[in-house]
């Protein structure tokens, strides 16, 4: 095509300001986002949301042999000592936490004619579970179980022995 000799070249239009593609937006802006959550929900999975603290007490009824016992323990209940360590389950049996048996008091007592020597026990930082069981002592005393509401308001008031 050739040019009229009388008329001016016309100039050239700019070319319309270009905007990122949805592509790009999402790498700069979606895809922080969807890290960030990814990451507290990993977060949340491994730490869990705590509960707050869990406890109880555990009442030691023995003979006065109890009492004169230079150990804690005594006779069958020789796993049941200061220290001794409590361990406490979520429903599905994994050990959310561990603490140990602490005696209460100075001297034992004597209740409705028998020697009580007193624990107490607790749990902080507990994961949120449906139920927990507390077990304390030799393999073959069992875990104790409690719906998650009634472990958070009650704790576990326990009895062994006579």
């Amino acid at each position: 095509m050739t040019a009229d000799p009388g008329t001016y070249p016309q100039p050239i239009p700019d070319p319309p300001p270009t905007t990122p593609s949805r592509a790009k937006l999402f790498l700069w802006i979606g895809a922080p986002l969807v890290l960030a959550g990814a990451l507290a929900a990993v977060l949340i999975a491994v730490f869990g949301a705590s509960t707050g603290p869990l406890n109880g007490t555990l009442s030691l009824r023995c003979d006065m042999q109890c009492i004169k016992s230079t150990a804690d323990g005594y006779d069958g209940y020789r796993d049941i000592s200061d220290g001794a360590q409590v361990t406490l389950v979520d429903e599905t049996g994994r050990v959310v936490a561990t603490t140990a048996l602490h005696r209460g008091g100075g001297a034992t007592d004597i209740v409705d004619g028998v020697w009580v020597r007193a624990f107490t026990f607790e749990f902080t930082d507990v994961p949120d579970a449906e139920r927990y069981g507390v077990h304390f002592g030799n393999d073959s005393r069992g875990t104790i179980w409690k719906d998650a509401d009634d472990a958070k308001r009650n704790g576990w008031q326990l009895s062994l022995g006579d």
